[in-house]
């Protein structure tokens, strides 16, 4: 009698293993396919209203404020613009640390906003060099993926002389010598993508 209940245990269990052992294998491939590192971000020192705007503009991009068929993106653009004056210096400075172009290029544009934000230079420097994630940015019918530092040095400081500049440049508080030093540093890493 004590052998047959032994052996119904052993052949159920023996049924059961390969079985748990395949369903545990494809949820951790699962999981390992699908990660993203935003996951494990820590948001501690980002409030909560903070958090969710930029979640959600994470999954939108950032926009010139005409989509395609020149639709209106001026909630983007909007949401983007809250986020920059809503969020501290010292939330934008931990959320160029955020594993996403989007949330990066927010946080970078909003510091070079911030009027009492003095290391500008340096900030735009780190942010043309910061290259892991790529901002996805759409103008009218066009959308393409550019470099942060791309982002800021043509669409936000507009010195790229590439660029036709428009009739008045805005003031960022940065010194000529300020704007050498970064289309200098700026050249060197489009000559290297080439």
């Amino acid at each position: 009698m004590t052998k047959r209940r032994n052996n119904s245990k052993r052949s159920r269990f023996s049924i059961l293993f390969p079985i748990l052992t395949i369903i545990g294998i494809g949820v951790i491939t699962a999981i390992v396919t699908n990660y993203e590192p935003n996951w494990t971000y820590n948001w501690n020192g980002i409030r909560k209203e903070i958090k969710d705007s930029l979640q959600v503009a994470e999954l939108r991009g950032i926009t010139s404020g005409v989509g395609g068929m020149g639709i209106s993106t001026k909630n983007e653009v909007d949401r983007r613009r809250w986020i920059m004056k809503n969020a501290t210096e010292s939330e934008l400075l931990k959320l160029t640390e955020y594993p996403n172009g989007i949330v990066k290029g927010i946080a970078y544009e909003g510091l070079l906003r911030k009027k009492e934000f003095s290391n500008k230079t340096e900030l735009t420097l780190k942010a043309i060099r910061d290259t892991t994630y790529q901002i996805d940015y759409q103008s009218g019918c066009l959308g393409w993926n550019m470099d942060i530092g791309e982002y800021l040095v043509q669409n936000v400081l507009l010195i790229d002389d590439e660029i036709p500049p428009p009739e008045r440049l805005p003031d960022f508080g940065l010194t000529e010598i300020d704007k050498e030093k970064i289309l200098t540093e700026f050249r060197k890493l489009q000559v290297k993508k080439e």
